[in-house]
């Protein structure tokens, strides 16, 4: 029996020690594994779209790091901004560096100038996480410049962050398991503009879909996973 005992302790501890620092990541896993999120108007017409690609994974214990690369295309297909983020795994938490949340739209007239870019983590809770559950909030500061002049900053603060439900979503790459997401957005350039968003996660993949709308509440557009290659 005291054998029994000390065997079962020793599996539990191992048990633990495991759910505490292990996580389950929401982007591809595979190295060299791409896929793409298509941005659309309100009204369904595509604007853009976005190509990832998971360019390095380095594990150090049972912590991970992602490296994504990044580049945006518009609505005719052609690359205007290129980029890179990290996705981390660390004491059994994921998230997003909100980098990722980097609009290369806008910034394509500023690829030749200096670009800061200031970010915070951006958590994504566990699939286990009930609705009601509040998560902290984002930030994400981007200044350019030119010569040692600052041109101008901008500021994304993601507030109000909540798990709402957990949702089955079909896109064109395929159906996901979703864990839902809600938040409010303010962002800051030469004046405030006043929103939130919506959005879709699913383990092992990422954003699968998001939607962004207004003060008011009226949809202005979405974005959708479209191509998944592991």
């Amino acid at each position: 029996m005291k054998l029994f005992k000390i065997v079962l302790i020793s599996i539990l501890t191992i048990h633990l020690g495991y759910s505490q620092t292990n996580c389950k990541p929401y982007v591809p896993t595979e190295k060299g594994a791409t896929w793409e999120i298509t941005n659309y108007s309100a009204k369904g017409k595509a604007t853009g779209k976005i190509a990832y690609e998971l360019i390095d994974k380095v594990e150090n214990g049972n912590d991970v790091t992602f490296k994504i690369k990044t580049v945006t295309y518009d609505k005719k297909g052609e690359e205007i901004y290129t980029n890179t983020f990290e996705a981390k795994c660390i004491d059994g938490k994921f998230d997003f560096d909100m980098a990722f949340k980097m609009d290369g739209g806008a910034l394509q007239a500023y690829e030749n100038m200096d670009v800061q870019v200031d970010a915070s983590k951006f958590e994504i809770p566990s699939f286990d996480a009930s609705a009601g559950t509040k998560l902290d909030d984002g930030s994400l500061e981007i200044k350019v410049g030119s010569g040692g002049m600052s041109m101008f900053k901008m500021t994304i603060l993601v507030t109000d962050r909540i798990v709402e439900a957990k949702e089955e979503r079909k896109t064109p790459a395929g159906n996901f398991n979703c864990i839902v997401l809600s938040q409010k957005v303010n962002t800051k350039m030469m004046i405030k503009v006043q929103g939130s968003s919506k959005e879709w996660y699913a383990e092992d993949v990422g954003l699968v879909r998001s939607e962004s709308y207004n003060k008011k509440g009226k949809l202005m557009g979405y974005s959708e996973l479209t191509k998944l290659e592991n």
